[in-house]
């Protein structure tokens, strides 16, 4: 008899091959107008393999692109904003669209890497954030730009326009031609450089990043080492329920026939109440958890071929033996979180677009969990 959890990630798998009730009326995010190099895009749970010129992309798509990747997308009116959105080389984010009485709210999960845009606003009060592990920018109408290091630092700069920038405790306004930086444990802090060249900043800023890293490499991998082996265990037993969830199993196939349940019905809200907290689990654990891995993948580039593969991590383990071991387990880990991140849009569906999960704290839905603040 085959695996439970591995029927139910192959009937993720058919389900989103189909599009299913899901994504059978959602309004596109935007499309894509240019890419360069390999970039991929995950859809419920599938990988849809390569990002072609001309392709829709859709709310809660994950973006990924390799060394040599760079997506362009054009906003669609549905986000309430126009303009482009430049997804960079070696970055992984995702595609976010909510709705409230206050208006649309749309923008960019960046879990590793870097994105720049610019963009205007249409009629109403729509927002657009870019949403990182420890900073939110937010933006009304601005040429700007999100990096992320792989210390943990994020850098937001502006060129045109004005951008705010907080860390969930304080807002600070960046107008253009300047920047501010979080780092771990820090607050927000304005850099004196003026910004000329955004593109020759961003590299020079993240050039002192890797310098920074080498520097302490010994003590920032085996941090590394532990945070992910920490976080790795409290995933899989967070994630163990949801993949033999019966009700998930259930809603899957609805999903793949292309049912669409009334979201008041006394069956959903019981289900509801039997998955919500299962996903409440998955999303506390994996707000960071996503976030350090990708940043784990993003020092392929820095140890890989330099003597800092041999540096030794803990008794045992060296540099390289640690990223092997990490590369060795992304498939499956990878497909866990689509299935994750399927389950989710499949509760939404079932909530009428509304996450639906309040006192959720770290990984919260993308808006809520950085604050409602008004950009």
């Amino acid at each position: 008899m085959m695996h439970r959890s591995l029927t139910l990630i192959l009937a993720a798998g058919l389900a989103a091959a189909s599009m299913g009730a899901a994504w059978a009326q959602a309004a596109p995010f935007g499309e894509i107008e240019y890419v360069e190099g390999t970039a991929t895009v995950t859809r419920s749970g599938q990988n849809l393999g390569d990002a072609n010129i001309g392709d829709l992309v859709y709310p809660d798509d994950m973006i990924k692109t390799a060394t040599d990747g760079l997506v362009v997308i054009a906003l669609d009116k549905s986000t309430g904003m126009r303009g482009n959105l430049t997804i960079k080389a070696k970055t992984a984010a995702y595609l976010r669209v909510t709705r409230d009485q206050a208006g649309v709210k749309s923008g960019i999960d960046l879990l590793a890497g870097q994105i720049a845009s610019k963009l205007g606003k249409l009629a109403g009060s729509p927002s657009f954030q870019v949403s990182t592990e420890s900073a939110v920018a937010g933006v009304r109408g601005t040429e700007f730009g999100v990096a992320t290091s792989v210390n943990g630092s994020i850098l937001i700069y502006c060129s045109e326009g004005e951008v705010s920038a907080s860390d969930g405790k304080e807002t600070v306004a960046v107008p253009a031609g300047n920047a501010v930086e979080k780092r771990p444990a820090e607050r927000l802090r304005r850099l004196a450089a003026a910004i000329s060249s955004p593109e020759q900043f961003e590299q020079r800023w993240l050039a002192d990043e890797i310098e920074a890293f080498r520097v302490n490499a010994p003590k920032a991998l085996a941090d590394f080492e532990r945070r992910y082996a920490e976080l790795f265990q409290s995933f899989a037993r967070a994630f163990e329920p949801l993949q033999k969830s019966d009700v998930l199993s259930r809603w899957i196939r609805e999903d793949a026939a292309g049912l669409v349940p009334s979201s008041t019905d006394a069956a959903t809200l019981r289900d509801k109440k039997d998955v919500g907290p299962l996903i409440l689990e998955i999303r506390k654990v994996l707000f960071v958890f996503e976030r350090i891995y990708y940043r784990i993948d993003q020092l392929e580039g820095v140890i890989l071929g330099t003597k800092l593969e041999q540096v030794e991590i803990r008794k045992g383990l060296k540099a390289v033996d640690f990223l092997r071991k990490v590369k060795a387990e992304a498939d499956a880990l990878e497909r866990r979180v689509a299935l994750f991140r399927y389950a989710e849009r499949l509760y939404q569906l079932r909530n009428e677009g509304g996450a639906g999960l309040p006192g959720s704290g770290a990984g919260d839905d993308f808006f809520d969990s950085q604050g409602d603040w008004d950009f």
